[in-house]
């Protein structure tokens, strides 16, 4: 599970701990933004495993999500205007873009769930790196949209989402 620096990441570790529930295993990576919102201790808390804050020598983003890696899914969540326009255009110059990148080539599957204001949803430019996205078989699930945002779906949607896309 990637977490991006959007407020929506304080929802993340009743998440985790929902997919950890039905049994999952789930790794956390962090883009550095996030840090700013969510302590990557919480998510060590919820995952019960380290988080990765950044990329080292391990190369943790091939042994997760390139060919052969261990990661059935690669679950971005909460992802920003930022990391999505990034990923659609190959950018990759964070820990999640990293890894997105890097499930993009081994053919993972890869969930992204979008939170964000509105205005920043709605720009057309985001609209197009989304479509981009699908068309490149990435999954997303839409936000639900509230009081000008484009917030995360409630946390057993979004359980229930990936689970789903696991079978």
């Amino acid at each position: 599970m990637c977490v991006c620096g959007s407020v929506a990441a304080i929802d993340t570790p009743k998440i985790i701990r929902r997919l950890k529930k039905k049994g999952s295993e789930v790794r956390c990576v962090m883009s550095e933004s996030a840090h700013e919102i969510i302590n990557p201790n919480v998510l060590e808390w919820a995952s019960e495993k380290p988080v990765i804050t950044k990329l080292t020598g391990a190369v943790e983003h091939v042994k997760s999500c390139g060919v052969g890696g261990f990661a059935d899914m690669l679950l971005i969540c909460p992802a920003t205007s930022n990391t999505i326009s990034k990923i659609a255009c190959g950018i990759d110059d964070t820990t999640v873009t990293t890894f997105a990148a890097t499930a993009l080539g081994a053919k993972k599957r890869i969930i992204i769930v979008p939170a964000m204001h509105i205005s920043m949803y709605e720009n057309p430019f985001v609209k197009e790196n989304i479509r981009r996205l699908e068309k490149a078989g990435v999954v997303f699930m839409m936000p639900r949209i509230e009081d000008n945002k484009a917030k995360l779906p409630e946390v057993e949607d979004v359980v229930d989402f990936v689970t789903g896309n696991l079978a």
